[in-house]
């Protein structure tokens, strides 16, 4: 039985990142309750809500035109009107337009009720395994400038917490290229490609790796990419390469033991017995 709305309220619901299943049944039956919804794209937002069997009157709400389409509505608001506020995918206000009637509402004494669900920064980030971090800094999309893109990477670069960021397939290769430039190859990170879709992709990588594999064959789809960021001192391994840490991952692959791995790779390349060992317990318990 659908849970009766409240009137004076704004719903901010969370949609899909990519699956429609991962809906939840109250922020349907809200959908298919208030007067009306606000939604960035009406022709995007069309599909979720034809696929439910909601028809509720739909109103664009996007970048462009949210100062005008809040003083349209607050005043509905007040008069005792429900509505609900979605963007195209994941949590309204999270990098996607949302904020301004969220503070509009606050001002006015209108509720403001948000209903969790989808968001692909957590997604990601509970997918990535860097253990040693528990926080991370949100920058929405990285910026698109290289200077600003290495300015933000000397702030973050010493830092003990996780960088995450949005970034389209056109940038990533030139993002890459300024990480390396300001904290090196070595640098970890995991690119969470189209999170919740049917060509899914989670890769943890070094910089390095990954931007010799984007230059050669580029991606598609929609990515978030988490950088690691300092790993403290008696955790970090100072002394193995790119080529170490590849050949690690391709005996990985073919089941070599770890002890096997060690001795493999010190007498391949020279590096420190323990060095090697250590690494490949690591990381095996982040998989």
């Amino acid at each position: 039985m659908n849970q009766p709305i409240d009137p004076r309220t704004l719903y901010l619901i969370a949609t899909p990142i990519g699956n429609l299943g991962d809906i939840t049944q109250r922020a349907l039956d809200i959908l298919s309750q208030v007067d009306f919804v606000l939604c960035e794209d009406t022709r995007h937002s069309g599909i979720l809500l034809e696929h439910f069997g909601i028809h509720t009157r739909v109103i664009s709400y996007f970048a462009h035109n949210e100062a005008l389409r809040t003083d349209q509505f607050m005043p509905k608001l007040l008069d005792g009107q429900s509505a609900a506020l979605i963007t195209d995918a994941g949590t309204p206000g999270i990098s996607d337009p949302g904020s301004r009637i969220v503070d509009a509402c606050l001002d006015a004494g209108v509720r403001v009720c948000p209903i969790p669900g989808a968001c692909a920064v957590p997604t990601a980030v509970s997918a990535c395994g860097f253990y040693q971090f528990t926080g991370f800094e949100f920058v929405a999309f990285f910026p698109r400038k290289s200077s600003e893109r290495q300015d933000l990477f000397r702030s973050f670069a010493d830092r003990n917490t996780l960088l995450v960021g949005y970034e389209s397939p056109q940038r990533i290769v030139s993002l890459l290229a300024d990480l390396i430039a300001v904290v090196g190859r070595d640098r970890r990170v995991c690119l969470c490609r189209e999170l919740t879709k049917k060509f899914e992709s989670i890769q943890r990588t070094t910089a390095g790796m990954l931007f010799d594999e984007l230059s050669e064959s580029p991606c598609k789809g929609e990515l978030c990419l988490i950088i690691e960021g300092r790993i403290p001192t008696d955790n970090k391994s100072r002394s193995l390469s790119d080529e170490d840490i590849r050949l690690i991952h391709i005996l990985q692959e073919h089941n070599i033991s770890a002890r096997d791995i060690r001795d493999i790779v010190s007498e391949f390349s020279g590096t420190q017995a323990k060095e090697v060992y250590q690494y490949v317990i690591r990381s095996k318990d982040m998989t």
